[in-house]
Formats: structure tokens, sequence, C-alpha cells
């Protein structure tokens, strides 16, 4: 398992619209092979969002769209990318974080 990660400038953006980009970016990501999940982490002035995939292989394969689709959710969200690194899973057991929305 690989993980991406990105990490975003909210500024003074409320974090009610983190959960609308994550739901943008889950429902556009769903539809690549590959893709396992994502999880969109809040604090103030900063977002991170991590994405799930089934190799580093097939995240490359993807890289120029998901840059792509980054660029417009940063835009339209009035954010900006500060960070974008990857990292291979060495373990996971997170079945508690199936929520959509906080609380």
């Amino acid at each position: 398992m690989f993980v991406s990660l990105t990490r975003a400038s909210t500024g003074d953006e409320p974090i009610e619209n983190a959960t609308l980009v994550a739901e943008e970016m889950h429902g556009w990501l769903a539809e690549i092979e590959g893709y396992h999940g994502f999880v969109m982490l809040t604090g103030e002035g900063t977002a991170i969002g991590v994405t799930f995939w089934d190799s580093r292989d097939i995240a490359e394969q993807h890289r120029a769209a998901r840059m792509e689709f980054i660029e417009r959710m940063t835009g339209v969200a009035g954010v900006q990318v500060e960070e974008i690194s990857e990292y291979d899973v060495a373990f996971a057991d997170v079945p508690a974080l199936r929520t959509s929305r906080p609380g």
C-alpha cells in the first residue's frame, strides 16, 4: 500500500470547506482503479489530504490527473498547496476512520 500526502494552507477558510473538498476528491478518485481511500485532516490554518493506493506505480500512473484535480480544487477552495509527499505504508489498522463528517 502506498499513500500520497498533500498539505495545504487554508488561511481563514472554514473547516467545513475541507469536508466538501474531501468529498469531491474522494468521489472523483473512486473512479480510478487502484485507489483505496481518502482521509482529510484539518487544523487551524492547515488541511492534510491523504490518498491510499495499491502501489507507488498506480499512483504515479495517475499523477498528472491528480495534480490537475488538486489545482482545480485548491483554486475553488481558496487554499494553497504547501507540500506533496509520498510514503509506503508500513502498518495500518484504522477501521474507526470510516466517517465523512466531524463528530
